[in-house]
C-alpha cells in the first residue's frame, strides 16, 4: 500500500476510535447522572449536612465554612456562617440571628449559580457531559457549560458507585479558583410546603427590611 494513502487510512481509523470513544463516556456519563439524579427526585424533601471551600490557586489561599441545606423541588433552607436563607421558589428570606433582623426580596434565578439545590439537575440542560474515570468507591463526571460566557469552564462531580449519590462536586472558575462542595451527612426528610415560609411573628422585635 501507498505509504501516503496508508497513513490517511490510520488517521481516519485514529478519528474514528477516538469519536466513538468520546460518545461512549458522553453516553455512560449521562446514564450514571440520570441514576443519580433519579435517586433525588424519587424523594419528597432531603437534607444535606456539607463543608464548602474557595481554593485559590494562583494565591495559594483557602477558606472554608460548614453548612447544613434542606430541600424540596424548588424550595430550600440554607444554614450558613450565622445566617439562614429560606425561598419558597418565589420569595427569599434572609435571617441573621445575632441582628434579629431578615431581608425580602424576589427570587430570581441566577444562571451563573450553581449550588446543592440545582447541582443534581444542572447536566440536563446547557452542558457537555464526559465520563472522566473511577476507583472503587466513585464515578467521575465532567461537565462543561456550552455557554463559553459563563464565569466556570468545569465541575467536576463524584457519584458513590453503589448509591448513586453525590459524594462531591468542585467547580473550576476562569480565575483558577476552586469551588469545593463536600457532602458529609446526608438523609431524606418529610416535610411540609410551609417550612419553607418565614415566620416573622415567631421572633419578637424583628427589624425588618423588604426590598420587593
Amino acid at each position: 500500500m501507498n505509504k501516503l494513502v496508508f497513513a490517511v487510512v490510520l488517521v481516519i481509523n485514529f478519528s474514528f476510535f477516538e469519536s466513538s470513544f468520546s460518545q461512549e463516556n458522553d453516553k455512560k456519563a449521562t446514564q450514571i447522572l440520570d441514576k443519580m439524579s433519579g435517586l433525588y427526585k424519587s424523594m419528597n424533601s432531603f437534607s444535606s449536612k456539607f463543608q464548602y471551600s474557595m481554593i485559590n490557586l494562583d494565591e495559594n489561599i483557602e477558606d472554608s465554612f460548614e453548612g447544613k441545606i434542606i430541600i424540596k423541588d424548588e424550595k430550600y433552607l440554607l444554614k450558613i456562617e450565622g445566617q439562614e436563607i429560606i425561598n419558597d421558589g418565589e420569595t427569599v428570606w434572609t435571617y441573621i440571628p445575632e441582628l434579629n433582623e431578615v431581608n425580602i426580596s424576589t427570587y430570581e434565578p441566577d444562571d451563573q449559580e450553581i449550588s446543592l439545590n440545582n447541582v443534581f439537575d444542572l447536566y440536563k440542560n446547557g452542558f457537555e457531559q464526559n465520563y472522566l474515570d473511577e476507583d472503587n468507591q466513585h464515578y467521575k463526571i465532567e461537565l462543561y457549560p456550552e455557554d463559553e460566557s459563563k464565569s466556570y469552564y468545569k465541575i467536576l462531580i463524584l457519584i458513590n458507585k453503589v448509591k448513586f449519590s453525590m459524594y462531591n462536586f468542585s467547580v473550576f472558575d476562569k480565575s483558577n479558583t476552586k469551588y469545593v462542595y463536600q457532602i458529609n451527612e446526608f438523609k431524606e426528610e418529610k416535610i411540609d410546603d410551609n417550612f419553607f415560609v418565614f415566620d416573622s411573628s415567631k421572633y419578637p422585635d424583628i427589624e425588618i427590611i423588604d426590598f420587593r
